[in-house]
């Protein structure tokens, strides 16, 4: 992972598991990786879910920032740009 995840993350984390949200997968790797410890696999499912959010936050972003790029290619049917209007001079 190139950036850790941010102090905000951490707490978005923290918020889903008071919250009663815990992603079954991550948490199941997170007992898996320590060993069927509760305390230390919290820890780490709390280290796993901020990584994977960090991950889901770039890529929504990157998705977003995609199709804005698509739909700004898309002229509008009115649109004429100094080509077009050098084409449709008299």
């Amino acid at each position: 992972m190139a950036n850790p995840p941010s102090e905000l993350i951490h707490a978005l984390v923290l918020r889903e598991m008071q919250d009663g949200i815990v992603r079954d997968g991550l948490w199941a790797q997170a007992m898996a990786e320590c060993g069927g410890d509760a305390a230390k696999a919290q820890a780490k499912y709390i280290s796993l879910r901020a990584a994977s959010m960090q991950d889901e936050t770039k890529n929504l972003l990157l998705k977003q920032i995609q199709t804005g790029i698509k739909q700004d290619a898309i002229k509008p049917k009115d649109f004429l740009s100094a080509l077009d209007m050098k084409k449709n001079k008299p």
